[in-house]
């Protein structure tokens, strides 16, 4: 009995070894929260004058990267059984998701390319330019409806981990029966 006072109490080798864990669906919620500020902003180049517009541009396309990334074993699953037995929303969802990838692409390197503050002064054709401006117009306006589309599509997603992560701290009021 005395033996065992006297040897020290061993701590568990996983609790000591173990490595944080990251919480993807944390990180995914901060970073849409990121993306839809920036995004509103993004669309009206008078809020922030041509210069930040185009900054935010570049930071916008960087975050949705990233945001891709943090999805990125779905979308390696889907595609891979896109044409199985997959529901019908799944592959709806899936075409959006594509169809925003494109646009954003589009809209990014046509506005690196017509940018006047970036200082790649890229020696256009006006002609050219103008076109390309416009395109850059009309791929923004179409990435505004696909993303309206997309938030609709996850809305269940989102209110759920937004009331989880965002608003968690909110204590919730429970209404307790007359009985």
């Amino acid at each position: 009995m005395a033996a065992q006072l006297l040897t020290p109490k061993t701590v568990p080798q996983t609790r000591a070894t173990s490595k944080p864990r990251i919480n993807k669906t944390r990180i995914n919620v901060y970073l849409d929260l990121i993306l839809t500020g920036v995004f509103i902003v993004e669309m009206e180049e008078h809020f922030t004058g041509l210069a930040l517009h185009e900054l935010l541009g570049l930071l916008f396309a960087a975050a949705f990267m990233l945001h891709i990334i943090l999805h990125w074993d779905w979308v390696v699953n889907l595609t891979r059984n896109f044409f199985k037995k997959l529901l019908h929303e799944s592959r709806l969802n899936y075409a959006l998701n594509v169809a925003l990838f494109l646009d954003m692409i589009f809209v990014t390197i046509s506005g690196i390319l017509i940018s006047r503050t970036l200082g790649l002064s890229l020696s256009l054709d006006q002609e050219f330019q103008r076109t390309l401006q416009t395109l850059h117009m009309v791929g923004s306006e179409l990435v505004l409806i696909i993303v309206a589309l997309h938030v609709a599509m996850h809305w269940k997603w989102i209110a759920a981990n937004a009331s989880k992560y965002l608003f968690g701290w909110i204590p919730k009021f429970r209404r307790q029966n007359a009985q």
